[in-house]
C-alpha cells in the first residue's frame, strides 16, 4: 500500500471512529481493531487510538453545546472525578501486564451492551425540573454509587480506552434517567474528552507515539466528532440505546475471538 493510500485509509477510519465515539462512545469498535489489523501490538494500538480520539472529543463537545447549555453544573462536577481516575489508570497501564486488560475489556464492554439492550423507559420530567434537579437523583446512596461509578469508568478509560465511552454512557443512562439520551451522550463526550486528554499527556511522557498513524486518524476524528452529535440529535433515544448496545456486544465478541486465537 502506498503512503498516500495508507494515509487516506487512516483518515476514513478516523472519520468512522469519530462518529461512533461522539454518537455512541464506541470509537474502539472501529479504531482499536483496525490498528491491530494494521499490525500494531495491543498496548501501542490502545495508546494510538486514545491519542487520535482526543480530536473527536473536542469537536463533539463543541457540537454538543445545545445539550450542555443547561447541564453545565453536572458537567463541571464530573470532570475532576474522571480526571483523577484517568490519571491513575494511565499510570497503571505502564505498571501492570497487558494481559490483564486484554482479558478484562471484552466482558466489561459486553456487560455495558447488555444493560443498554434491556427495555428502558426514561423517567419523564419537564425541562425546568431537569435543569434544576440534583445530579443523579435525591438519594445519598444513589448519588454516592454514581460518583464511584464515574471515578471507576475514568480509571478504566485511562488504563484502557477501548469501550470506556459506552461504559460511561451506560452508567449515565441508568443513574441519570430524568435526562434524554442526547444530554447523557453530551455529558459522556465531555468526560471522555477529559480522560483522553489526561491519558494522552501521560502516554506522551511514558510511551513512544506512532505519529504516522496518529495524524491521519486525528484529522478524520475531527470531522467524525462534529457529525456524531448531529446524528444523535435527530434519532430517537431508545433507537440509539439499541444501536449502542448491539455495537458494544459486537466489539466484545470480536475482542474475545481475537484473544483466544
Amino acid at each position: 500500500m502506498s503512503g498516500l493510500s495508507f494515509f487516506a485509509l487512516l483518515v476514513v477510519i478516523g472519520i468512522c471512529a469519530g462518529i461512533t465515539s461522539a454518537a455512541a462512545g464506541l470509537a474502539s469498535l472501529i479504531s482499536y481493531p483496525s490498528l491491530l489489523a494494521l499490525g500494531l501490538p495491543p498496548v501501542i494500538a490502545n495508546v494510538t487510538s486514545s491519542y487520535s480520539t482526543v480530536a473527536s472529543g473536542y469537536s463533539s463537545v463543541l457540537a454538543s453545546a445545545r445539550e450542555l447549555r443547561h447541564n453545565r453544573k453536572q458537567m463541571w462536577l464530573m470532570i475532576p472525578v474522571v480526571l483523577v481516575g484517568a490519571m491513575i489508570g494511565a499510570l497503571l497501564l505502564f505498571t501492570l501486564p497487558s494481559k490483564y486488560f486484554k482479558e478484562l475489556v471484552p466482558f466489561c464492554i459486553g456487560a455495558a451492551g447488555i444493560i443498554l439492550l434491556f427495555p428502558h423507559r426514561p423517567r419523564q420530567a419537564h425541562p425546568e425540573l431537569i435543569q434544576n434537579s440534583r445530579a443523579f437523583g435525591r438519594s445519598r446512596l444513589h448519588r454516592g454509587l454514581a460518583w464511584v461509578g464515574i471515578f471507576l469508568v475514568g480509571l478504566y478509560s485511562g488504563y484502557f480506552n477501548s469501550g470506556a465511552g459506552v461504559m460511561m454512557l451506560t452508567l449515565l443512562t441508568v443513574v441519570n434517567r430524568q435526562r434524554p439520551f442526547a444530554i447523557n451522550n453530551a455529558l459522556k463526550n465531555v468526560t471522555m474528552t477529559a480522560t483522553n486528554t489526561m491519558a494522552a499527556i501521560i502516554f506522551f511522557l511514558e510511551a513512544g507515539i506512532h505519529w504516522n498513524y496518529v495524524i491521519p486518524l486525528f484529522l478524520g476524528n475531527i470531522l467524525g466528532g462534529i457529525l456524531g452529535p448531529i446524528i444523535v440529535r435527530h434519532l430517537p433515544g431508545r433507537l440509539m440505546q439499541i444501536i449502542v448496545g448491539i455495537g458494544a456486544l459486537t466489539l466484545a465478541i470480536s475482542l474475545i475471538i481475537r484473544n483466544v486465537m
